[in-house]
């Protein structure tokens, strides 16, 4: 593990901390306690990336009560400029969530400042035991704040459109040779595979497998929604094409399935030897080809792709014919190896910042806020992406990795601020080229009858240095205590404005830190909150300082 060295000074103090967030204020902090840690900052942390990690069956945050955290390893192009929120980059790239949430930012270094000519690419790869691993590519190419959703599929209550047969001792193995066939199929018949005889099944260090042979089929339906939402890497993927080049685009799904195969010792298969083992889908005839601009039909060819869990990147292998069988539509591969696979045309036209949106209220917001929204294809009206848009007025935002030259349709969530919706006049958004002209105007509406802005302004100092001015900066999330529902707040130079909060409403308020999670339960008493001349502890004033 290595600190970020000039970048964070910490106070390891709760207490300060939570009284930044409504409660009554004093000149000089007492009783400091040890618990969540305050950053103070000469240099800004400019780029944060808030990433929640959700259950794709249920919607709810992944450990939300503190029963589970997901271990996540940050791989990739640019995984070097990825840090801890508090400053701290660990050595292996594991970082674990708390609560659902998991607060990491850039490096703030030259080689690591994004732009839209040097963007920055890394994966968040997931793991969770009882959960299918998976992963989402971030690609950031503005400083600012960031929001990413990963939904995880749980393996015995996986979301609507995503089936799962998972059979034990279906044959056995001895050195790795499989003694009997077998087939393992789903419980809808849309996806199975078929084992021979006789081949030879080692896992990634070459050791043979051996004893009984257990199967795990899941299969993906590229017509569901909910499906595609939990798609390992996103549909906008960076992939290796056969000939050995790399590129970014977008995938047109024709259906995903994962595999794996174990023995009683736990090994996982990885290669094959002396055989193939043959996989088959079902693929609805719903399915768009983008290729002959219609539905997917008997003959269509569509390229194979096999998924790498560890970077969270996808390869070529070959390509499928389509075939009618018995009436359905079905595609299958014989695999060398094994891996998550996909049927999927690519699209490899896209720009890394798209144009600009432009949100315009009814009545005048004074605070920053997310509106959240998911993006499908007009053509197909297929899932593409979810989208979470860090809103400060009078400001642009931008969609980053935008596919090029493709209408959209954006269906905008509804609001976890009391005070704003989206205008019917909005709602769905239709977009020809997130690439190419706009700005695009968004409209809200902002009811103010029953909510207020809360402004928070802290100062602090060291007695060493009674002179400078030391304004700390900040991420934190809150939400009423009647839902789930977090909101984002982000205190820059010791300002923050939270907006959407009801007077003598009672909040949740939380900080993912240095792997853990932080919460207090507040009451909203004033509008403003003002914190002068916070007197800092020696030890954190010679951090500061140097001396």
């Amino acid at each position: 593990m290595k600190k970020i060295k000039n970048v964070l000074f910490v106070i390891g103090s709760s207490l300060l901390f939570f009284s930044l967030f409504f409660i009554s204020s004093c000149n000089k902090l007492e009783n400091v306690t040890e618990g969540a840690k305050l950053i103070i900052d000469y240099n800004l942390i400019e780029t944060t990336i808030d990433v929640q990690l959700y259950d794709a069956a249920t919607g709810e945050l992944i450990g939300r009560d503190g029963d589970a955290s997901v271990k996540v390893k940050i791989t990739g192009l640019d995984k070097d400029g990825v840090m801890d929120i508090t400053g701290v980059q660990n050595n292996d790239m594991l970082y674990y969530s708390q609560r659902g949430m998991l607060g990491l930012a850039l490096i703030p270094e030259a080689a690591f400042t994004p732009s839209e000519t040097r963007p920055i690419v890394f994966n968040i790869v997931t793991d969770l035991s009882g959960y299918l691993s998976t992963s989402q590519k971030i690609t950031v190419v503005s400083e600012g704040r960031n929001q990413y959703r990963i939904n995880m599929v749980r393996l015995d209550n996986p979301p609507q459109g995503v089936t799962v047969n998972r059979e034990t001792g279906v044959t056995t193995a001895i050195d790795g040779r499989i003694q009997n066939p077998a087939t393992v199929s789903t419980p809808t018949g849309k996806a199975k595979i078929e084992i021979p005889n006789g081949i030879v099944l080692r896992d990634s260090e070459g050791n043979p497998l051996s004893g009984s042979i257990n199967v795990d089929v899941v299969h993906f339906d590229n017509t569901s929604d909910e499906a595609l939402a939990a798609f390992p890497g996103g549909l906008m993927p960076t992939v290796t094409r056969t000939d050995g080049s790399v590129a970014d685009g977008m995938f047109y799904s024709a259906g995903f399935l994962a595999i794996e195969i174990t023995d009683a010792s736990g090994r996982h298969a990885a290669t094959f030897e002396e055989g193939t083992v043959r996989m088959e889908a079902v693929v609805s005839p719903e399915t768009y080809n983008p290729e002959t601009n219609g539905a997917v039909a008997a003959g269509d060819i569509v390229p194979v792709w096999s998924y790498n869990e560890n970077t969270g990147e996808w390869k070529e292998e070959g390509v499928s014919t389509m075939q009618n069988i018995d009436g359905q539509l079905i595609a299958d591969f014989e695999l060398t190896h094994l891996s998550y696979y996909n049927f999927d045309w690519f699209y490899g036209d896209f720009c890394y910042q798209g144009a600009a949106f432009q949100f315009v209220a009814d009545n005048p917001i004074s605070g920053c806020y997310v509106i959240a929204g998911t993006m499908y294809r007009q053509s197909d009206n297929a899932y593409l992406m979810s989208i979470y848009m860090w809103v400060c007025p009078g400001q642009p935002v931008y969609t980053s990795y935008a596919p090029s030259g493709v209408p959209v349709k954006i269906v905008w969530n509804e609001s976890s601020y009391p005070n704003i919706t989206i205008a019917p006049s909005s709602q769905p958004t239709l977009i020809n080229d997130l690439c190419g002209g706009g700005p695009f105007q968004i409209n809200i509406l902002n009811n103010t009858s029953n909510t207020t802005t809360v402004t928070i302004d802290v100062e602090a100092y060291c007695a060493s240095q009674p002179n400078m001015i030391i304004r700390p900066s900040f991420s934190a999330w809150y939400r009423p205590i009647s839902n789930w529902n977090w909101n984002p707040v982000a205190m820059e130079n010791g300002y923050a404005e939270i907006m959407g909060v009801e007077m003598g409403g009672t909040y949740i308020v939380g900080i993912y830190y240095d792997n853990q999670w932080y919460e207090t339960e507040v009451v909203v008493t004033a509008e403003e909150y003002t914190y002068v001349g916070i007197d800092l502890p020696a030890d954190v004033c010679s951090e500061v300082f140097g001396y």
